[in-house]
């Protein structure tokens, strides 16, 4: 985002949220929502935070740094049998659902690739080359 102007990156684009600031902080939410909860960690307040709280990209920035580390330390204890294991919590509509935390984690992936590919349409409609955001691009050589 520190490739466009922060008028654009707030701008109402009509999507699943206002714009490129409020998708991209929704998706760090989620993910933020599930490392907690698969952590045993509280969720509380979560999606609580106003998207206007972030009034820059370096204010995205921080928060981005901070669910990664959360992930990160989350997924360096996740054993292969974890990985198997079944995770009960409650839902928004009050249900009772089960998971295998492997399924868990693919829809954390999948949360973010969608709505990666929204803002990515948000940019060309707005004429601007996105920038390439492959994972091993983004991690670099081993």
């Amino acid at each position: 985002m520190t490739e466009i102007p922060w008028k654009t990156v707030v701008e109402s684009c009509g999507a699943s949220f206002d714009s490129i600031r409020d998708i991209f902080v929704h998706s760090l939410q989620a993910e933020h929502f599930w490392m907690r909860r698969l952590s045993g960690k509280s969720i509380e307040g979560i999606y609580n935070a106003p998207f206007t709280k972030y009034t820059d990209v370096n204010s995205i920035q921080e928060y981005a740094d901070e669910v990664e580390a959360e992930t990160n330390e989350y997924l360096e204890k996740l054993t292969d049998e974890k990985l198997q294991s079944v995770f009960e919590f409650k839902g928004r509509d009050g249900n009772i659902n089960r998971n295998k935390i492997e399924d868990i984690l693919m829809h954390v992936v999948e949360e973010e690739i969608h709505h990666r590919g929204e803002i990515l349409c948000i940019y060309w409609q707005h004429d601007i080359q996105p920038p390439y955001t492959g994972y091993t691009t983004y991690k670099g050589q081993a």
